[in-house]
């Protein structure tokens, strides 16, 4: 009970140092591992163990209740090649850099597939407070979490069962196989006849998700499976909405109590790193934060995403991830790597969680945009020729009444919109539709709207359009900006647009504007 006291002391003192100075919650938790350590205030081993264990357990089913497959629909091509992309490369390079750094190749092997994969716990935090989880990119970082996750799930069932033989890897890739087809069962049918069709009273509710997660990790272990597997799916099998709204309101103290013991007790596990340690953590943080945008930006510039989402996808995946530390910890119990190598990805993960939510901002961003070249104009000969049109920023559920309309009167119409999925569908019905980031002054020019009529934005960020709106003309062209807010409506009357509260007053105000001006 002492140790238990002590962490959650040392957890509110986190969270205490969290909100005053707004500092990343995980890598505060470690140091305030790594300190509590070297105070003396060492933790029973048996202790210690346990909440590893459970924590890791219940960090990884909360984190998996965020991955719906569906999520991401219609966007599979592009989070099969960013995903797939960063995982191999990033492992290869790891693996490459690691034994440059004086490494052996196993140590080397278990580094590259430590920091081949992002954090979903972060990033899709993240998402959640910048409220992006259902941008685009936000979608296909989602998509590519998945992707990474099961893929490091795969390979640690394959270390977990290697030294056993080819034969009890191949059982192990089985029970895994059995697992995933009863967390799709799970999620397609037998849960949501549970939690939707049943109408539980909210504690027989919260206990039947908790059932859930034991009985998943009880079917790994039936399995010879890793624990960590069964609470991985158990997640997953409660992703569908809103039945993961209603398991992560019921259960979202429990994930906080653990996250914050587990990760103070996995940073007592890091030493002091010696020089060179040091040396070799900073070579792999500077690999992971350059490489990860770099390669990101890459693929999703050519498999037709915007540069915009392509940058804010690339530095959001630069980090390490929660499972990196499982690797290396399954390594070190099995005494096949040394403390020493526990240390190097430890001490990077812990540089990554940290640095990279301050990389990840829209002013980083925007600077990137800068360096890039030009983005492609709008690939239609006759762009040049636009005048007296309505430009569409964005293209939500709503904008197609108003597009049908417009398209009826006889006007020429215009879409921008960041959704490569959008663009297609849009295209393939008749309609111009350009790839584009809304507040990308090189592709408003390239749509020619200093020479449009009306320009209409339903762009998910509000200062996007208020960007736009400083570069606009109001007294020859009109703006009607969709807000959320009565600051941001009172901010866009100011500058001389015209704000709408809601998708339905949109329509409302735009017919006004419309039998009054056309």
């Amino acid at each position: 009970m002492i140790d238990l006291a002590t962490l959650l002391v040392v957890a509110a003192i986190a969270y205490a140092l969290r909100r005053a100075f707004h500092i990343p919650l995980i890598p505060l938790l470690l140091i305030s591992g790594m300190a509590l350590r070297y105070s003396g205030l060492a933790l029973d081993e048996e202790v210690g163990k346990a909440v590893l264990d459970i924590g890791l357990a219940v960090l990884v089913f909360s984190a998996g209740m965020e991955l719906n497959p569906k999520r991401f629909g219609g966007q599979n091509r592009l989070v099969l090649g960013i995903g797939l992309t960063q995982f191999s490369c990033i492992g290869i390079g790891g693996v490459i850099l690691s034994y440059l750094l004086g490494l052996d190749w196993l140590s080397a092997l278990y580094i590259g597939l430590a920091i081949s994969t992002s954090s979903t716990l972060i990033i899709i935090r993240l998402l959640k407070s910048r409220q992006q989880m259902f941008e685009p990119f936000g979608r296909i970082v989602t998509g590519v979490l998945l992707l990474q996750d099961l893929l490091i799930i795969l390979i640690i069932v394959v270390l977990y069962h290697l030294p056993n033989g080819p034969f009890s890897v191949g059982l192990g890739l089985g029970g895994l196989l059995l697992l995933l087809a009863f967390c799709y069962v799970c999620l397609r049918w037998l849960i949501p006849h549970i939690v939707l069709k049943m109408k539980l009273d909210q504690e027989t509710l919260g206990l039947a998700i908790l059932a859930v997660l034991f009985i998943f990790m009880g079917l790994a272990y039936l399995l010879r499976l890793p624990i960590i597997t069964g609470a991985f799916l158990a997640g997953v099998s409660l992703s569908a909405f809103p039945i993961n709204s209603v398991a992560r309101g019921l259960i979202s103290s429990i994930t906080i109590f653990f996250m914050a013991i587990f990760f103070i007790v996995l940073g007592g596990l890091i030493d002091w790193l010696s020089p060179e340690e040091w040396t070799r953590a900073a070579a792999l943080t500077l690999f992971i934060l350059i490489a990860t945008p770099v390669l990101v930006v890459t693929v999703a510039l050519r498999m037709g995403l915007n540069a915009r989402s392509a940058i804010e996808s690339g530095l959001l995946l630069a980090m390490t991830s929660e499972f990196s530390l499982l690797v290396v910890l399954q390594g070190l119990f099995l005494g096949l790597i040394s403390e020493q190598v526990f240390n190097i990805v430890a001490m990077a993960t812990v540089l990554t969680m940290t640095i990279t939510p301050l990389l990840a901002t829209d002013r980083v961003t925007w600077r990137l945009m800068n360096w890039l070249p030009n983005p492609v104009p709008p690939q239609d000969s006759n762009t040049a020729n636009f005048a007296d049109h309505v430009i569409l920023l964005g293209y939500g559920k709503g904008s197609s009444v108003v597009l049908k309309m417009l398209r009826q009167a006889g006007h020429e119409v215009v879409i921008v919109v960041d959704d490569p999925v959008v663009v297609r569908e849009l295209s393939e019905q008749g309609i111009r539709a350009f790839i584009g980031d809304g507040a990308d002054a090189r592709i408003l020019e390239g749509v020619g709207i200093d020479r449009a009529k009306l320009v209409i934005s339903s762009m998910r960020r509000v200062s996007d359009a208020l960007n736009v709106l400083d570069r606009l003309d109001t007294e020859k062209t009109q703006l009607i900006i969709r807000v959320f807010e009565p600051e941001e409506a009172e901010q866009v009357q100011k500058k001389g647009g015209i704000p709408v509260l809601s998708s339905d007053a949109a329509a409302a105000a735009f017919m006004r504007w419309y039998e009054q001006v056309m």
